[in-house]
């Protein structure tokens, strides 16, 4: 499938060594607007990275704050190259989005993860708060069952390179960390795996924090979710991304119309 309007493939398509950089810059800055559209941050802050074909840098949306734009304005222009000590080395923003050090960290420690998405969930940040986590009692809840740790340093952001550490090891081999009083980060292996999983962990809180008012949580038990796939998430990145994509195309149109 390929939007009409960027020429960008949307499925089936996971960043491979023959995409060119371009094509990957417009793919995560896409991703950033989903998040915006789908309500998965406040205030217009967050951002998502992916890490250079090269391994040696991060591709990732310069400081468009200091420019009065948000999450929802990225644009493949927006996206910069940055060295793992914070410097822009290519693109047209002289600096990276904040909370680099949580990705640096990330990439240093866990060679699975190829894209980090940073978010502010309001119902996400509500369960952290209220001393909670994700909970698998519904589909999307499924997808973290192997946990969602909480971290409980300095709660307004990850601005130095040890806390960056600190957030890596309470992440551990997990998909999703909450920074109690902050937001979450969650990783994945391609821009669409670790955005789809985004969206899922706030929609997962969301459906938690109403069904706690309403009766006993009762999670659903691995052994359920896995009886007929191996991971439970691994029929949904694909499809999800096209469908948010198009999403995204009409309502980027109408706005233009």
């Amino acid at each position: 499938m390929v939007s009409p309007d960027k020429g960008i493939s949307l499925i089936n398509d996971k960043e491979t060594p023959d995409m060119g950089l371009d094509e990957i810059k417009e793919k995560l800055a896409r991703s950033c607007r989903i998040i915006a559209m789908q309500r998965a941050t406040e205030k217009g802050r967050g951002h998502q990275c992916y890490l250079h074909p090269d391994g040696d840098k991060i591709l990732i949306p310069g400081h468009l704050h200091d420019y009065g734009k948000a999450i929802a304005d990225i644009q493949g222009e927006d996206i910069v190259t940055m060295d793992f000590e914070g410097n822009v080395l290519e693109g047209k923003h002289t600096e990276p989005m904040g909370e680099f050090h949580a990705y640096t960290a990330v990439f240093r420690a866990r060679k699975d993860v190829k894209s980090v998405v940073h978010c502010h969930p309001p119902y996400a940040n509500i369960l952290a708060a209220a001393g909670k986590s994700i909970l698998p009692i519904a589909r999307d809840g499924c997808l973290f069952h192997e946990g969602v740790p909480v971290y409980e340093g300095y709660p307004l952001y990850v601005g130095t390179r040890e806390m960056g550490e600190e957030l890596v090891e309470t992440l551990g081999d997990k998909r999703a960390v909450l920074h109690k009083g902050h937001g979450a980060f969650v990783v994945g292996r391609s821009v669409e795996e670790a955005l789809i999983r985004t969206l899922s962990l706030e929609k997962a809180a969301e459906t938690q924090v109403f069904a706690s008012i309403l009766g006993t949580l009762t999670p659903i038990p691995v052994e359920r979710m896995t009886e007929r796939e191996t991971d439970p998430d691994d029929h949904i990145i694909d499809d999800f991304f096209g469908y948010y994509s198009g999403k995204l195309d009409k309502l980027e149109r109408a706005s233009q119309a």
